[in-house]
């Protein structure tokens, strides 16, 4: 790997992780500081949602522009847009303020504009591994957000939390302009025709694989719902959960490691897809069947390998159904990052629902297992056809 292809994975990690801490990290908090200013339940869960309403609007029109203007200035762009909402918040410091910020946030969809950077810099050879480093990077700061998240809210204030995140875009843009190459497109990529979108959503070939991504972001999310009342159930305060999700840095040591290992098997992706999809089954099953603390903490890092591990294939299989038209690859990240945020979206409204409805996390894997088999039987029907664009 050259020292242009490590720069590029290195720079857009960081810059996936500044994002994700910036975006989550007002998840675990949001609630109680919109009730500072109303105790009207419905604009507190538009402050919530219209964040990932937004990001799933722009998504793809992020993706359509990062195949006709310069990559690294949509990045910038975008976590201007980013540190424009944050001050909003800050500034009106009230219900309605915390809505419009949240926003102007949700604008700022630069993930197919960073995965599309590695898309077109990393070759075959290293591009699954570049994506499992963008996933355990998601990972990290997904759980760094919701561990320091009530901290710093608790310990200092609310605002704190938002002047955190202002620093966080900033060092962003740092990062964007030093790090990030300028990578320009040439004439003949900025001159092509407008490609038609629901071409590309109902391509059959790349429904599978953004059904997928949906379907792994619903559990992704869901399984955070669950893992807190899971471990008070065994026993662990919520205090001491922070050292758990610790733990999960070995899985993150297993998971690069067996990247590295099923790097060398190009034309096994979809056996090795097949199997994690089967683990993370058994990490559900684990969680239902559970009787102490050390078969969840087995569940709780399957649950992380597997993750990672399909979070960093899917991706390969992208790249290799759509080889023929990769002067749109920008919009064909855009729509699946598309179903990812709508992934994300889902997971929490049925973990709510159902908790609301059953008030028993049981209930909540069980759906979690229904989602896997029906996922699991869609990839195994078109498995030949999977198998020929592999």
């Amino acid at each position: 790997m050259n020292i242009k292809a490590i720069r590029i994975i290195i720079g857009t990690c960081v810059l996936f992780i500044i994002r994700v801490v910036s975006t989550f990290i007002l998840i675990p908090v949001i609630t109680n500081y919109g009730k500072l200013f109303s105790i009207n339940d419905l604009l507190i869960g538009i402050s919530i949602s219209i964040y990932g309403i937004m990001q799933i609007i722009c998504q793809i029109p992020f993706g359509i522009a990062a195949d006709k203007f310069n990559r690294k200035n949509l990045i910038i762009l975008g976590l201007l847009i980013f540190l424009f909402g944050s001050l909003i918040i800050i500034k009106l410091n009230n219900i309605y303020g915390l809505i419009i910020g949240r926003a102007v946030q949700g604008i700022s969809a630069i993930s197919p504009v960073i995965m599309s950077i590695i898309y077109d810099s990393i070759n075959n050879k290293y591009y699954t591994t570049a994506m499992m480093c963008l996933g355990i990077s998601f990972l990290i700061s997904f759980i760094i957000s919701i561990i320091f998240g009530p901290i710093i809210s608790e310990l200092v204030s609310f605002n704190a939390l938002f002047t955190f995140v202002v620093v966080l875009s900033i060092l962003g843009i740092i990062i964007a302009y030093f790090i990030i190459p300028s990578i320009e497109l040439n004439k003949t990529t900025k001159d092509k025709p407008t490609i038609n979108i629901i071409s590309i959503i109902l391509n059959k070939n790349l429904i599978l694989v953004n059904f997928s991504i949906f379907c792994l972001h619903i559990l992704l999310v869901s399984n955070f719902v669950t893992i807190p009342y899971n471990l008070i159930n065994v026993g662990i305060n919520y205090s001491n959960h922070w050292k758990i999700y610790l733990y999960s840095t070995l899985s993150f040591i297993i998971t690069f490691t067996l990247i590295n290992i099923f790097n060398k098997y190009q034309y096994k992706k979809l056996y090795i897809l097949v199997n994690f999809i089967i683990i993370f089954l058994i990490s559900i099953l684990l969680k239902i069947i559970i009787i102490n603390k050390l078969l969840l903490i087995i569940s709780i890092q399957l649950f992380f390998i597997s993750f990672s591990i399909i979070e960093a294939i899917l991706p390969q299989f992208l790249r290799n159904i759509t080889n023929t038209v990769p002067i749109y690859n920008g919009t064909l990240l855009g729509v699946y990052s598309t179903n990812q945020f709508l992934g994300s979206a889902t997971g929490g409204l049925i973990s709510g629902l159902v908790l609301n409805i059953t008030k028993s996390i049981k209930f909540v894997l069980f759906i979690n297992i229904i989602i896997l088999i029906l996922w699991l039987f869609i990839i195994i029907k078109n498995f030949n056809k999977l198998k020929e664009n592999n």
